[in-house]
């Protein structure tokens, strides 16, 4: 019987200082709030399901009154920086609830296989051996047999204890450290060429390896999260860092990009935070839906990214507020007003 749990534990400095879930907006990390609330009333727990149905888009815009249009969106945002995981049903859950869920299940039968028998019966976990002792007749001196059993024999102990799951080991970086080519390729589907590639690896490289971060000890999944946040902290600095001297190996920008309208641009160059690289690499591959209040982008990454840097810049710059939605360029073309 499932029984729902009215209050739970929340660790605040574990949501604080989750990184996958500080890259996410303000907005995804309401939704995903939304979500927890009701995964701890779901049935099996921690999972975002209605009567063990996995929840739909359509489904969280009504229980969160948001669009499904921009739930779609925070889903996404929330999906590809690892904040929750989906099982083989396809049900959104959150790892650290499941996992607790699991904990305290395991200790109600462990308390139900001790204290609840003692309870009852007065004897609890000591009543076979109770039980089985010879009990003198009250019509006789003798006493009775006990009931022959077959005895089992015993099992061996085990040599030494379980083997425990090796940790992963944390390292610094090394003098002859090199960058892995799995993270080039991610900085590659975030539209960095190996030239601007190389450039910061050396940089990563000489302040962690030599600077003020080194000594600094991580496993493989931390400093591939650092390598990331260096990445975007080089994109706050300067917008085309990803790009040197202007060119990219891909290029961010498609030559095939039509321009921005005047009345457009002239609007944005008005605005401190558009300069001209910052217009050429993070607007001009958009399209502006003004009068729907939609601003189209090529990638994911690409729309997170302008609406964390530059929402506010938009805002104030045209006048409205905006979604930032995905859509390719190639199925985009004829929609900028």
């Amino acid at each position: 019987m499932h029984v729902a749990n009215p209050w739970s534990k929340f660790f605040w400095n574990d949501w604080e200082n989750d990184p996958a879930l500080r890259l996410c907006s303000l907005e995804a990390q309401g939704l995903w709030m939304r979500l927890l609330c009701l995964a701890a009333k779901s049935n099996p727990t921690g999972f975002v399901a209605v009567a063990g149905r996995p929840c739909s888009s359509t489904d969280i815009a009504r229980l969160s009154g948001v669009s499904e249009q921009e739930v779609g969106s925070l889903l996404g945002e929330l999906s590809r920086n690892g904040v929750f995981s989906r099982d083989a049903q396809g049900r959104i859950y959150c790892r650290r609830m499941v996992r607790d869920n699991r904990k305290r299940q395991k200790l109600r039968q462990n308390g139900a296989k001790g204290g609840q028998a003692s309870f009852l019966n007065g004897k609890g976990i000591f009543a076979a051996y109770e039980q089985n002792t010879e009990q003198p007749s009250e019509q006789g001196s003798e006493p009775q047999k006990p009931e022959s059993r077959v005895h089992k024999p015993e099992s061996k102990p085990p040599v030494g204890p379980p083997a425990a799951k090796p940790k992963a080991e944390a390292i610094p970086i090394t003098p002859d450290w090199s960058l892995p080519e799995s993270w080039r390729e991610t900085a590659r589907t975030r539209g960095w060429s190996d030239a601007a590639v190389d450039q910061q690896a050396v940089k990563f490289k000489q302040y962690f390896g030599f600077g003020k971060g080194s000594g600094l000890r991580r496993g493989d999944k931390g400093w591939r999260q650092a390598w990331l946040n260096w990445l975007d902290r080089e994109l706050r600095l300067r917008p085309d860092a990803a790009t040197v001297g202007g060119k990219a190996d891909a290029p961010v920008v498609l030559p095939d990009y039509p321009p921005l309208p005047d009345n457009l641009l002239e609007k944005l160059k008005r605005h401190y935070a558009f300069n001209a690289s910052a217009i050429r690499r993070w607007l001009e591959p958009c399209q502006f839906d003004i009068d729907g209040g939609v601003i189209f982008a090529p990638t994911g990454f690409h729309a997170s990214y302008l609406e964390n840097h530059y929402g506010d810049a938009l805002t104030r710059t045209l006048g409205r507020s905006f979604k930032f939605l995905v859509k390719p360029r190639e199925a985009a073309h004829g929609a900028t007003n």
